[in-house]
């Protein structure tokens, strides 16, 4: 195998999940050209890869985004293909660039989608997301057991994070990073949970508390950093995704709900304390992490979120109390010998 395209169009967990099938490409075609396709918005996530060779864009922002993406692979002739999309647009632009090898992941079982979609009933994943990612890799003749992703923070990425954090007033490693945000409204704590959360953390671990998020989650931010007094600041909006993996990753911990930048944190080996609610925990590797997740007899309910809880009383994230989220970020810092 000379050359190998990898597809993971979005989102930012989904793309930083898949990094062990680089990894496993890379290390079963040493000399192989490897490229992977993604969404303009998400290269930062991707494209400090030591192992790949090239990074093709989807700009989604442009009419002739995807025959412009079309053209690029076709004239970068890759002999195979791994589509971890496994979408209509991602076949529709496979079929046009002409790749003659082609494997993709399987998703899920279509029993699993009438359970969950039509009849409403708990969904339970038979296997890691990760590992359903390298099963895709089984046609090209690789069979590599579960590794644990990884995330890579350029040195630009981490200038920028440094400059961040020291206009915040943050030093290096004294600090928590908390994110409430998340695109559906059911995976996402509620905010004053995060604000008596994020006075805990100031007061009992004596830590200062970084709020990151997106642009559209700046306010949420700085609602929650203004309630937890003067040992919380918010950066939500000011970087990019590399510059938030880089603040990230000088943390002594972070919190998150099930939401890219906690794939990203996990991925950076940063001690991680994960909320889950509507969706399955059981999807991801946390060991050596914290994960808090109340096992209702309704949950998980969704494959990715939704906009409201079905049964009216979204008790699967309301139950979760600020001290037992505090409990756990203590009993993992002490952990990883990390207690300020």
């Amino acid at each position: 195998m000379n050359s190998v395209l990898v597809v993971r169009l979005s989102s930012v967990g989904d793309v930083v999940l898949t990094e062990p099938v680089v990894a496993a490409l890379r290390e079963s075609f040493p000399g192989a050209a490897i490229g992977y396709a993604v969404k303009t918005q998400f290269r930062d996530l991707v494209a400090s890869h030591p192992a790949l060779s090239r990074v093709h864009l989807l700009d989604t922002s442009s009419r002739g985004g995807m025959a412009s993406l079309v053209r690029e692979i076709r004239n970068a002739r890759y002999s195979a293909v791994v589509d971890l999309h496994r979408s209509a647009r991602t076949a529709r632009i496979l079929r046009a660039a002409g790749i003659p090898t082609r494997t993709a992941y399987h998703k899920r079982e279509l029993r699993d989608a009438v359970r969950v979609r039509l009849l409403r009933r708990p969904f339970r994943a038979s296997k890691l997301l990760v590992q359903r990612y390298l099963d895709a890799l089984v046609p090209l003749g690789i069979d590599v057991p579960y590794m644990r992703p990884r995330l890579y923070v350029s040195e630009r990425d981490d200038e920028a994070g440094r400059a961040t954090l020291a206009s915040l007033g943050v030093g290096p490693g004294a600090y928590a990073v908390l994110v409430p945000g998340s695109v559906w409204p059911t995976k996402r704590w509620p905010a004053l949970r995060f604000a008596e959360l994020a006075t805990s953390v100031v007061c009992e671990l004596g830590l200062r508390v970084v709020l990151l998020g997106s642009k559209a989650e700046r306010e949420l931010c700085e609602r929650i950093a203004g309630s937890a007094g003067s040992g919380a600041v918010s950066g939500a909006g000011e970087t990019t995704l590399g510059q938030m993996a880089a603040v990230i990753s000088r943390a002594r911990i972070y919190v998150g709900n099930d939401s890219g930048p906690t794939h990203m944190a996990r991925a950076l080996d940063v001690p991680t304390v994960a909320l889950f609610g509507p969706t399955d925990p059981g999807q991801f590797d946390f060991e050596g992490h914290a994960l808090v997740y109340r096992d209702l007899s309704c949950s998980a309910c969704t494959f990715y979120g939704s906009r409201r809880c079905h049964l009216g009383h979204w008790d699967c994230m309301r139950s979760i109390a600020p001290h037992d989220v505090l409990r756990a970020a203590a009993a993992l810092l002490e952990a990883r010998g990390a207690h300020a």
